[in-house]
């Protein structure tokens, strides 16, 4: 009876090492094809790396000779743009509501704080319906010169502080306020911000960016001179004792600026 048991005991582990076997190549299998696919995210990665690296210094090297040394440490080392808390209706008279918009720009670098960085700014408003719908309004764009000259240190805020008067005139509270910022290598920044306005009455709008019509010459008009009368009436004899004409009655005027031919008259 030792035999059988013992034969019993033995296949028993036989089967059970067989199956523990079976597991760990398993898992072996499963762990070679997960090290073969971070190897290939791995190679993947370093030649993105790789190109991107030689793509900045082809941007760089291109505009190097285009920026001034003074500005290159401003433009590069700038990492994005925010819209500060200021930006929003702007009234600076006696009249209720916003007749402008202000938008407060900063420029910031990698470690958060606001540098100078030269560049053009395109300001974009939109007014949001109470259906949520957003509507073009207004865009305004602003040259580095100009923008140059609205750089203001503050105590709230510090950055580009531009007031830009409505185009169109708003009708609703809420405006959604886009500002692009474009430095002279090209690289583009966006920022936006949800602001509320108030809302000028519309007996208190003035005409905006509508030229003047006394600005635009007007050429007086040229009065026609009126038809000449004939010496003689019609059936008389005239100075040299023949019958006078009645075409010649009516003569042409001189047309210098006449647009229109009047009818002859009989002379009476």
């Amino acid at each position: 009876m030792r035999w059988p048991v013992a034969m019993l005991l033995v296949s028993f582990l036989l089967a059970g090492c067989r199956h523990n076997c079976d597991l760990v190549e398993a898992e072996l299998r499963t762990k070679e094809s997960e090290l073969r696919e971070a190897r290939s995210d791995l190679l993947r990665s370093e030649a993105f790396n790789e190109a991107l690296q030689r793509e900045l210094h082809a941007s760089q090297s291109n505009s190097a000779a285009k920026i001034p040394p003074e500005l290159s440490a401003q433009i590069y080392t700038l990492k994005e743009i925010a819209l500060g808390r200021q930006t929003g209706g702007y009234d600076d008279d006696d009249c209720a509501g916003d007749e402008a918009l202000q938008v407060v720009l900063e420029p910031r670098d990698t470690d958060g704080h606001t540098i100078k960085a030269p560049g053009m700014l395109r300001v974009e408003a939109l007014e949001i319906t109470s259906e949520g719908l957003k509507i073009p309004l207004s865009a305004w764009d602003v040259p580095p010169e100009q923008l140059r000259k609205t750089w203001r240190n503050g105590l709230l805020a510090t950055g580009y502080y531009v007031v830009l008067a409505w185009k169109n005139w708003p009708t609703n509270e809420k405006l959604r306020v886009i500002a692009r910022f474009t430095l002279a290598d090209g690289r583009l920044f966006e920022a936006d911000r949800d602001v509320t306005i108030r809302l000028t009455p519309a007996a208190k709008r003035k005409p905006a960016n509508v030229p003047s019509l006394e600005a635009v010459p007007v050429e007086p008009e040229t009065p026609l001179p009126l038809p000449q009368k004939s010496p003689a009436p019609i059936g008389e004899t005239g100075a040299a004792g023949g019958q006078v004409n009645p075409a010649g009655l009516w003569q042409s005027p001189r047309l210098s600026r006449a647009v229109e031919l009047l009818p002859p008259a009989a002379a009476r």
